[in-house]
């Protein structure tokens, strides 16, 4: 038989436990777990710098953008002249007739890039993707596209577009690709579908044009007409829809490059020979009521452009001062690039649409991109022999990175030749 006392124990531990279950209750709503610490939070995005080699393989130098570090450098062909980008892969296009292809953020991985060899007689000067992830490489020697099929990294068949192909506009948004064709002044529409022609759209005699940029929804596409050299040169855009020309607009003397910003939705233009930044305002456009893209600016800056880029929240331009020659582009940079002493980055407030001030980088400041979460920018020093990374908080140059060797075999810095680095001209960051 239980005692009295015993069973008052049992009893006021069953009234505490209760008690105790109840808080417990009313509490567990204030309670917020602590996650244990996590990687580095930075989405993974590196800055890739082409550079050439008179005497050798060229290499793409990759510079991780959230350390400010190189990430490694990858070998590809001889005398490489562009390097162009789909989603997530590089495709630099060499001098001997190939394509060095690989995934772009795995450098570092188990990957061996693949070499995709062209078809004969092709000189390849430029190239863009689709939203098949295929490549389209522009045949400046003929009147022909190489389609590299993503899926077997081969080349599976060629387009007939017109004459002197230089430049491909495409991206995820369309299933269409507009081929530049410089020398028979038109664009070359393919459906990405079938690779089909779908059109020819003639840009006017003298157009020269010599670039062209697709919006990031695919209505539109801007074409960049060189021109003379002597005149105002011109900016056609392109209804994809229609396939036609919707506007010309006038900009600065030989316009060479362009990109598009999305946040404004504008397209800013370098111009070669008038020491300008041409804007064009691209949203509103109503094609039924007339509204159409127009210029809002010709931003005047402290040299000749010859690459342009924009910050992707909209406030501010940087264009690559490299003092080249009027009508450099990226058909000839490489020719041109030992006349380019230009060593200055002009910074553009977009809002005033002013010059704001500019930044000293590596000499021959031939090439710039920005990084997609606009904290950095990464200008090429051509003949400096650099990268030049610029902090866009304070628009600093934050480090310089220098090229690599010029034989990539040489391992140890002490045994290489003093001074002697490949050239670097061209840079894009991925994604």
């Amino acid at each position: 038989m239980i005692s009295t006392k015993t069973l008052w124990r049992v009893i006021t531990t069953a009234l505490i436990v209760l008690t105790v279950a109840g808080c417990n209750d009313v509490l567990r709503q204030f309670i917020t777990p602590v996650p244990s610490p996590g990687g580095d939070p930075a989405a993974l995005s590196h800055a890739v710098v082409l550079s050439t080699n008179p005497s050798g393989n060229g290499s793409d130098l990759h510079i991780d953008v959230s350390g400010d570090s190189v990430a490694g450098v990858v070998t590809v062909g001889p005398q490489p002249v562009f390097l162009g980008k789909s989603t997530n892969q590089v495709f630099v296009l060499n001098g001997d007739n190939t394509v060095t292809q690989y995934f772009a953020l795995n450098v570092l991985g188990a990957q061996s890039p693949s070499v995709v060899t062209l078809p004969s007689g092709t000189v390849a000067e430029g190239g863009g993707f689709s939203n098949s992830g295929n490549f389209y490489v522009a045949n400046g020697a003929g009147s022909d596209v190489s389609v590299i099929q993503a899926s077997v990294n081969a080349v599976t068949g060629t387009v007939a577009v017109g004459t002197r192909p230089v430049a491909v506009a495409g991206n995820n948004s369309s299933n269409k690709i507009y081929v530049v064709n410089h020398d028979s002044n038109d664009v070359t529409a393919i459906s990405t579908t079938d690779n089909a022609v779908v059109a020819t759209i003639p840009m006017g005699a003298g157009a020269n044009p010599i670039w062209g940029v697709m919006a990031p929804d695919g209505v539109h596409v801007f074409i960049v007409n060189s021109g003379d050299g002597i005149s105002a040169g011109s900016v056609s855009v392109i209804d994809t829809l229609l396939d036609k020309v919707i506007a010309t607009i006038p900009v600065g003397v030989s316009p060479n490059y362009a990109v598009f910003e999305s946040k404004l939705q504008r397209l800013y233009v370098s111009n070669t020979g008038s020491s300008t930044i041409s804007v064009i305002k691209a949203n509103g456009t109503d094609l039924a009521n007339g509204i159409l893209p127009t210029k809002i600016a010709d931003i005047k800056i402290a040299g000749n452009a010859v690459s342009v880029a924009a910050l992707s929240d909209g406030t501010r331009v940087y264009a690559a001062l490299g003092g080249c020659p009027t009508g450099t582009n990226h058909t000839n940079i490489v020719q041109n690039v030992a006349s380019c002493a230009g060593n200055q980055v002009s910074v553009i407030d977009a809002a005033a649409l002013v010059e704001k001030g500019t930044i000293q980088v590596g000499a021959g400041a031939v090439s710039i991109d920005a990084a997609s979460d606009a904290s950095r920018v990464y200008v090429v020093g051509a003949n400096a022999g650099n990268v030049s990374i610029i902090r866009t908080a304070d628009d600093t140059v934050l480090a310089t990175i220098p090229a690599p060797q010029q034989n990539l075999s040489c391992s140890n810095p002490a045994s290489c030749p003093a001074g002697v680095t490949q050239i670097p001209f061209m840079v894009r960051v991925f994604p």
